[in-house]
């Protein structure tokens, strides 16, 4: 049950990604140009496309990321799982105050217009609860589910 719930919640993270076509190749020279400078070392490149974005997702130093770019090659987005070690301490120990009886299942780093924000599954006993946090320590709960 604890997977599935973790794949819903991932999935409703990423439902964007839904509405993109896979596009096996990129005829975009800018895109691929600002791809490979910003992301040396990428491996297990996939993209996807609409009529106004690309979207690689790639791994990179053993991390998942996505990727989203518009058509002039300017990157939008990103998006990755880090560990709950890798939050910020204000960010951890404002969890630890407010949820000290649930753990922390997954992360999901955002980076967009150079702010950085985090979706943040916890699990308690009874139920689960996704907050959104931003760097700053700010947090918004987004859902609360119960355990059957």
């Amino acid at each position: 049950m604890k997977k599935l719930i973790a794949i819903l919640t991932i999935a409703a993270v990423f439902s964007s990604s839904a509405l993109f076509a896979r596009d096996a190749t990129v005829n975009n020279k800018k895109v691929m140009d600002a791809f490979n400078k910003e992301f040396v070392g990428a491996s297990d490149v996939s993209w996807y496309s609409t009529a106004d974005k690309y979207v690689a997702k790639f791994t990179i130093k053993a991390s998942k990321v996505t990727a989203h770019f518009d058509r002039d090659g300017n990157l939008l987005a990103t998006s990755r799982y880090i560990t709950d070690t890798e939050l910020p301490l204000n960010v951890i120990t404002r969890l630890m105050k407010k949820f000290p009886d649930q753990k922390i299942q997954n992360v999901v780093e955002y980076e967009a217009e150079g702010a950085t924000t985090y979706v943040i599954t916890l699990e308690s006993d009874s139920h689960w609860t996704v907050l959104k946090a931003a760097s700053t320590g700010g947090l918004t709960t987004l859902k609360k589910l119960r355990k059957a």
